[in-house]
Order: C-alpha cells, then structure tokens, then sequence
C-alpha cells in the first residue's frame, strides 16, 4: 500500500465511521441531536461510574473484541466483521474526545478545520519505568484490568 492508498483509505473509513455515527447517535441519543453523549452520561446519571469511565468501558470491550479476533483469526459473531469493529472503536474515540472538548468548552460549534497539533504523552500519564512504558492513569488502568465499577 502506497500513502496515497493508505490517505484514500483513511478518508473512507473515516467517511464510513461519520456515517455510521449520524445513525446510531440517533438511536442512542435521540434524533433531536441535542444530547449527542445521553447513553454515555446515563452511566453517571445511574450512578454506575463517571461518564469518561463509560468511554473507557465501551472502547476497551471493543479493543477486546479485535484482540480475541486477532488471536483466533476469526469472528464468532458473523453480523460483525473487525471492520465494523475497527469503526465502532474510531468512533467512540471521536465521542470521547467531543465530549471532553465540550466538558472543557473547547469545541468550536461553526465548520472549520480542526487542529492536529502533535503532542506527546504528558508525563502524569505515561511513566517509563525499566525500559517499559507504563499507564498509571487510574481510570485508563483500572478500566483495562477490569477493576471499574462499570
């Protein structure tokens, strides 16, 4: 694959994962399009875990799937492919990162491009310890070692 091929590739998954979104965001949040996170802050609002651990829970149950894929060479649920896996999991990233925009009142409402500035991993949230990196973000950590509440 050549990066043009790979750049032609990204806009179509991309354009895939936007499609998709319009019409589940619409299932799951009401087609009124004025609570676009509703079923991730129905965590919190139910007092299960906090909204971002939601995120985090539904990303890593993702990253799991792709996971076993990977180590069994197949999918056992066959209405799913990794693909469609590979686009629930942009998109809940692109959830995550709207929502914490808007928490954080950084989102920009009018049509524009969007900044991709090149940031490495702050500090606080990456260690390196003996050669290896470490998350010692405890919501990320304790998400992906299964000791969330949620």
């Amino acid at each position: 694959m050549t990066r043009d091929e790979l750049l032609n590739y990204h806009s179509k998954i991309c354009q895939s994962a936007r499609d998709l979104m319009n019409l589940k965001n619409r299932d799951y949040a009401g087609s009124e399009g004025t609570e676009p996170f509703a079923n991730f802050t129905r965590c919190e609002a139910m007092g299960i875990c906090d909204t971002e651990q939601g995120f985090l829970v539904r990303i890593t149950d993702k990253m799991s799937r792709l996971s076993s894929f990977l180590r069994a060479g197949k999918m056992y649920v066959t209405d799913e492919s990794f693909n469609d896996t590979v686009v629930d999991v942009i998109n809940y990233m692109v959830l995550l990162s709207a929502y914490i925009a808007d928490k954080d009142n950084e989102i920009s409402y009018e049509e524009e491009e969007v900044e991709t500035p090149v940031r490495p991993f702050p500090p606080d949230i990456r260690t390196k310890s003996n050669g290896v990196h470490r998350n010692t973000d405890p919501i990320v950590t304790s998400t992906l070692v299964g000791d969330a509440d949620c």
